[in-house]
């Protein structure tokens, strides 16, 4: 009956006493022992590194002084010209623009004297009685581009396209079985050679492209990304000047150079424009001497 009174007279337990050990657990995970060695770690790691870190920043600060004397030795040795490839660059451009310039007075001189030549032969034939074998020369040398020609004619100006355009329209090139490399937009030698064929197709007499005589000698091929006709390079735009018939600027454009020029336009934006003009003048080519073909008696 005792031990039954004191349980009944016992106090009742709280709920909560028997949270406060996860309580104590939540707010302190750590053991009171470990800490203080982890304190006392902390403590000592802190003071050996501000003690490192006070060694380090002088040899941290030369490091730092050595590379950027180094990077700016490397930027200035950049920059310094460098003389003796520039001095032969320049030589030779110099003696390029030298050897241009006799050419161009030696081709000059070559013009002018073949017209004395001929002024002088027509003379010489009128005196006997030669008037018409000198109107037959003329004939022949206009037609074989030894002389300077004029008359009425179309001139036909080809341009590369303006820098980031595209056509829309099919492929000419492909059409025609053409192998050139030339970037799209850009006028190659191929383009020149059809054109210049639809001239003679549509009955042009002489033809010259940028001052440039075309003879059955003339070649039109690319070096690089340059034209040359008659072996002198070209900048475009590229100027296409025929002498010939009324009807040369519609038989050109029925022709298949017009015809795949058109295509050039259009499928390119290769720049072209094509006029009449009644007083043209087309100078003498400067044609190589004869190897083989020789006069018929």
């Amino acid at each position: 009956m005792s031990g039954a009174t004191d349980r009944a007279q016992a106090p009742p337990r709280d709920p909560a006493a028997s949270m406060s050990l996860i309580t104590e657990l939540m707010k302190n995970p750590l053991d009171p022992a470990y800490r203080q060695e982890a304190d006392r770690r902390a403590a000592a790691g802190g003071s050996r590194e501000a003690a490192s870190s006070g060694h380090r920043s002088p040899i941290l600060i030369a490091v730092v002084i050595l590379l950027g004397f180094a990077l700016a030795t490397a930027v200035s040795a950049l920059r310094v010209p460098r003389t003796h490839q520039d001095r032969q660059r320049a030589s030779l451009i110099s003696r390029i623009h030298q050897e241009q310039g006799d050419i161009a007075a030696s081709s000059r001189q070559i013009t002018g004297l073949r017209g004395e030549i001929s002024t002088l032969q027509n003379k010489a034939l009128a005196r006997n009685n030669g008037a018409s074998t000198a109107a037959q020369l003329n004939a022949l040398g206009a037609s074989t581009g030894l002389v300077a020609v004029h008359g009425s004619g179309v001139v036909l100006s080809v341009d590369n396209a303006p820098s980031g355009s595209a056509g829309a329209g099919v492929d000419p090139r492909h059409q025609q079985g053409s192998d050139t490399t030339s970037a799209e937009g850009q006028v190659a030698s191929a383009d020149l050679q059809l054109v210049v064929d639809g001239m003679w197709q549509g009955g042009a007499e002489a033809i010259a492209i940028n001052g440039q005589r075309l003879t059955a000698q003339s070649a039109i091929r690319s070096a690089g990304e340059a034209i040359l006709v008659n072996f002198q390079p070209l900048q475009p735009p590229y100027v296409v000047s025929a002498i010939g018939p009324p009807s040369l600027r519609t038989a050109f454009d029925d022709s298949e150079g017009g015809v795949y020029l058109h295509g050039l336009a259009t499928g390119y934006g290769i720049r072209t424009s094509l006029r009449s003009d009644s007083s043209l003048k087309l100078p003498a080519a400067v044609v190589a001497d004869l190897r083989y073909a020789k006069a018929a008696q």
